[in-house]
């Protein structure tokens, strides 16, 4: 299975040779087998990469993460097709039934809260808060119709930041956020085509600009992984290389799902099939969701 993530900066080429990434500074040059690689994360501007290397990284459908001048993720590559059976899987997807969705939709937004009241736990907050998340996550509809999600995150995230906004730019701790939710997000929308599902059709989330809706669904109860590590690694004034290499590594971190602790990357993958498994079988049993009872960093 494709375990490395390749981060690319200060460097002059990356381009195909034989079966590996090849690399290039100067008289230096590292080659990285593609059959090693999940995803490539590329911060530099000035790099060349040539068009057979990206087809090919594309044909191993590893995730390719381009970074802009803020070193922030701006776009990523995807393949057209990765799945063998793709076109029986997006008609099982198109038949996908509203009330199994609402199900869905439910357990994901459940878990979320779940893991956001566990790293409350882990942070030391006042009982009374972890109390009212509990209560919150006992009584979500289906289809979340009076928000608990939101009223949540007011709670959880006012534990932890006086005057917090989601929408202030001017926090490191929200690009720190934006940056390892973004990877996140690329690596689910990674394996969500890889299982040949439709990226664009969301189970909640209908953005008409956003092609990957359901990924924006996938990823909720894997975000307060990243919220955990930035509460016990905070950012500083500013994001530096060495911090956003580090969130890029959440991708090694250990999680607990289906009663095992597994790397994020493969937390991903069981999730999604565990999912499509759901939806075969009308058995919602079948889900599986991380969970934070247990966890472990990544140390580089």
């Amino acid at each position: 299975m494709a375990w490395r993530i390749v981060y690319v900066t200060e460097v002059e080429s990356l381009s195909l040779n034989m079966n590996s990434l090849k690399v290039q500074k100067g008289d230096l040059d590292i080659k990285i087998p593609l059959p090693d690689i999940f995803a490539v994360v590329i911060e530099d501007l000035t790099v060349r990469v040539s068009i057979r290397l990206l087809t090919e990284l594309s044909k191993y459908n590893i995730l390719v993460v381009m970074c802009n001048q803020q070193h922030l993720p701006e776009c990523y590559i995807q393949p057209v097709s990765g799945h063998y059976g793709q076109y029986s899987q997006m008609q099982n997807q198109l038949n996908w039934s509203q009330d199994m969705k609402n199900i869905l939709w439910q357990k994901i937004i459940k878990r979320k809260i779940d893991n956001q009241a566990k790293v409350m736990e882990q942070q030391g907050v006042e009982y009374h808060r972890i109390e009212k998340m509990n209560k919150l996550s006992l009584i979500i509809d289906p289809e979340d119709s009076k928000n608990f999600e939101g009223q949540a995150a007011r709670i959880y995230f006012n534990s932890f930041y006086d005057d917090f906004s989601r929408d202030n730019d001017e926090l490191v701790e929200n690009a720190a956020m934006n940056y390892g939710y973004s990877i996140l997000n690329s690596a689910i929308a990674r394996t969500i085509v890889a299982k040949g599902l439709i990226p664009a059709l969301g189970i909640k989330h209908i953005g008409t600009r956003n092609h990957f809706n359901l990924a924006s669904d996938f990823i909720e109860p894997f975000r307060p992984l990243v919220d955990l590590f930035i509460l016990e690694n905070p950012p500083g004034s500013f994001l530096t290389k060495e911090y956003r290499l580090q969130l890029i590594n959440l991708m090694h971190a250990r999680i607990q799902i289906d009663n095992k602790k597994q790397t994020v990357i493969r937390a991903i993958e069981i999730m999604i099939q565990s999912i499509i498994d759901y939806f075969q079988s009308s058995d919602e049993t079948k889900i599986l969701l991380p969970n934070l009872e247990k966890y472990e960093f990544y140390e580089l």
